[in-house]
């Protein structure tokens, strides 16, 4: 028999207003076959938002409050336990609640926070690539998961969403572990989607509402993009957010990837409400996407330092407080202390993970060509 397309909800919500965001998240449920198809009363599930870093709403780098609000607010009258949890990078659960306003809706709405401090490790059979992680128990011991990813650019993967959003399921300092085992965006993002695969989030709402393009994932440009992404299809979700920012899907390895791994579908979309031509902007975006992989290992690596651009400090930004220092995974570390207190990179041994780029909490750290 043969299968469904797969449906993507692509919403136009031109702000923040609570009810409206409500309203026009129920709507593209609605489009896609509904919540009672996803989840039934008395189930615990669990709200993963993009939780990077301590920055406020207005920044664009997190799932903004409202989302995560409406979503909280549909789930919990299905007569659902809902819980939340994500893990920063470095920063801790309740720092980037608190400061990016989640905390407040969380605590006026009773919602339960999940275990994001403890792991369990588990076997997956059917990776590609990565068999063996180590999750939240809160994750594991959910009954379903809804991820509220953020759409962004990002200096590693090109784009930022509903794949990638499940990275925060693995406890805080073991996800540069991964940045160091695995250098190449193509190997990092075969694992985002092994991990996506196990997990296998029921529903992915995407807020595009407030966007981010340029230096992404955190101190990038935001756009007030105005559209919200819903599907059950996380690579059907990612195709056409790649379409709706002008980034060709086939350049987004996690998308193409996904694809390939049978965890959704590039092809044959139904996409719902708005026309993708309706809404596009097109975004600048952090670097150039080559397939270096292709190319032989020692010629590879002599490109890297020539060609791959780099993460590039503006010292003029730089507080000193060496957060890109303690999150490089490298071992020597890639950024050294200066004398003066000041961090400087070792390009030599930088495998382009862009981690301290990502995680600057002054954005003094960009992504550039520098030959020398």
């Amino acid at each position: 028999m043969k299968e469904h397309n797969p449906k993507v909800a692509l919403i136009r919500c031109t702000g923040y207003e609570t009810a409206m965001v409500r309203e026009k998240i129920n709507e593209g449920i609605e489009l896609i076959g509904g919540l009672g198809t996803l989840v039934q009363p008395g189930e615990k599930i669990l709200l993963k938002p993009n939780l990077l870093a301590p920055d406020p709403p207005e920044t664009a780098t997190l799932t903004h409050p409202a989302v995560f609000r409406a979503a909280a607010e549909i789930v919990r009258d299905h007569g659902v336990a809902v819980y939340y949890g994500d893990s920063p990078g470095i920063h801790s659960k309740e720092k980037v609640m608190k400061k990016s306003g989640l905390q407040d809706v969380a605590d006026e709405l009773g919602l339960l926070s999940a275990d994001f401090e403890n792991r369990e490790k588990i076997f997956f059979e059917d990776a590609r690539q990565n068999k063996v992680f180590e999750i939240a128990r809160g994750v594991l011991h959910s009954d379903g998961i809804i991820s509220l990813p953020k759409l962004k650019t990002h200096g590693l993967t090109l784009m930022t969403g509903a794949i990638k959003n499940q990275f925060g399921c693995i406890p805080g300092l073991l996800k540069p572990g991964f940045h160091a085992k695995l250098e190449n965006p193509e190997d990092f993002s075969q694992m985002l989607v092994d991990l996506t695969m196990f997990l296998r989030p029921r529903l992915y709402i995407m807020d595009g509402i407030w966007a981010m393009e340029g230096n992404g994932p955190r101190r990038g440009n935001r756009v007030e993009l105005g559209v919200l992404i819903i599907s059950t299809d996380p690579v059907a979700a990612d195709t056409v957010a790649s379409q709706v920012i002008g980034l060709d899907p086939q350049r987004v390895f996690t998308t193409l990837f996904g694809h390939k791994s049978g965890l959704g579908s590039m092809n044959d979309i139904e996409v719902l409400g708005e026309k993708i031509e309706q809404v596009t902007k097109k975004f600048d975006l952090p670097r150039y996407s080559g397939n270096f992989k292709s190319i032989p290992p020692f010629i590879r690596n002599a490109l890297r330092n020539i060609i791959v651009q780099k993460p590039v400090i503006n010292y003029k930004k730089c507080t000193k407080c060496h957060e890109c220092y303690r999150i490089c995974p490298t071992n020597p570390k890639s950024i050294v202390i200066r004398a003066d207190r000041y961090p400087r990179h070792e390009y030599s041994t930088c495998i382009r993970c862009y981690c301290c780029q990502e995680t600057c909490p002054e954005g003094a750290i960009s992504i550039k060509t520098k030959l020398f």
